[in-house]
């Protein structure tokens, strides 16, 4: 009996050690999980670090790219010489024109712009900045006709719904400036068809075509036809427009070359330009170029498309009104006694001195 109870004192003995084995296996299992656990989550953390900061280099590098693209066609534009395309990553233009880029910034670390492409004749045309003073933009079809130029533009509010406070009715929309309490613009357009020789004053003043789109909260048109000088009967017209936008379309074209100026009244907007011969995009030459630009940063690749003008501003350097001044302005005339009667009661005398008598 006695050595029954030693052996199984014995077994008790050998089973408390075998628990206290998988106890520690267990905990070790468990440990050793955790820690790979950290140590992926570091390795995950510092990756991200570094994506980051390669992600910041190739966005730089995309930009140097860009500028380089950019004073390449400023010089060309400013010699009036012409703007060659750049269809590849390695083509260098038409003479060599792209021959001089550097895209290794730092070839050490991996960092450059490992692809520039230049399209000189895109499909569409994108304005950040149209306001008070208008726009000029050429439009020259590389090939076939304009039936249909398209104008999408947007607010640059960024609060608050673009579409509350425009108006319901194009009818006697104007107002003062400190009135007017919608997202959107007026936008003004002058659309001249130029193509062809032996134009005169009188044939571009029948030719353009003047209209005043205002853009409606309900309601409104999504198109107008094309009609220049007396005949233009769209000269003020009510534009659909939603909280992402407007658009019009302006049908009825027929020839290759037109120029366009454009002003939004009250607010400024973005804008973008399309055309169709029929139901194909036509590409736009002579107006604007899209740089188009990759950053490299080891493998990490950032891109970046920009539209710059092929003239050396698309603003119109001309004044927009036949007077502008920043102060009230006295009209005095001077006319044969008794054939023009002028009363300037409560001006002359005036601080301005070009109301003193």
């Amino acid at each position: 009996m006695s050595k029954f109870r030693s052996h199984f004192n014995s077994l008790r003995q050998s089973e408390r050690g075998m628990i206290s084995i998988l106890t520690v296996m267990i905990l070790i299992i468990v440990i050793s999980l955790i820690v790979l656990g950290f140590a992926q989550l570091s390795r995950r953390t510092q990756r991200e670090s570094l994506d980051r900061q390669l992600s910041t280099q190739a966005f730089y590098a995309a930009e140097s790219g860009i500028n380089d693209a950019r004073k390449l066609i400023a010089d060309a534009v400013n010699a009036g010489q012409p703007v060659s395309e750049k269809t590849g990553c390695t083509d260098t233009g038409t003479g060599g024109f792209y021959a001089g880029l550097t895209p290794d910034i730092d070839a050490s670390r991996g960092v450059k712009y490992s692809c520039l492409l230049v399209d000189t004749s895109p499909t569409e045309l994108s304005y950040s900045d149209i306001g008070s003073t208008s726009t000029i933009i050429p439009m020259t079809a590389t090939s076939g006709n304009f039936s249909k130029i398209t104008l999408n533009w947007q607010s640059k509010l960024t609060t608050g719904t673009p579409t509350a406070g425009c108006p319901t009715t194009a009818t006697n929309v104007f107002s003062a400036a400190s009135a007017w309490t919608c997202g959107y613009g007026v936008l003004r357009f002058d659309l001249v068809p130029a193509a062809g020789g032996g134009m005169t004053s009188d044939s571009l003043r029948d030719g353009t075509m003047t209209t005043f789109a205002v853009p409606l909260s309900t309601g409104g048109a999504t198109s107008v036809g094309y009609a220049g000088g007396t005949a233009n009967t769209n000269n003020l017209l009510g534009v659909k427009c939603t909280n992402s936008g407007c658009s019009l379309d302006i049908t009825g074209l027929s020839g290759d070359e037109y120029y366009m100026r454009v002003t939004s009244i009250y607010q400024d907007v973005t804008m973008q330009v399309t055309a169709t011969d029929g139901a194909t995009p036509v590409e736009i030459e002579g107006a604007q170029a899209i740089i188009d630009s990759t950053g490299k940063a080891q493998d990490v690749l950032r891109r970046i498309q920009v539209n710059v003008p092929l003239r050396l501003t698309s603003k119109n350097l001309l004044s927009d009104y036949a007077i502008q001044s920043t102060d009230s302005i006295c009209k005095r005339y001077s006319v044969l006694n008794g054939y023009f009667d002028s009363s300037a009661t409560g001006v002359v005398g005036s601080t301005n001195r070009l109301c003193q008598p």
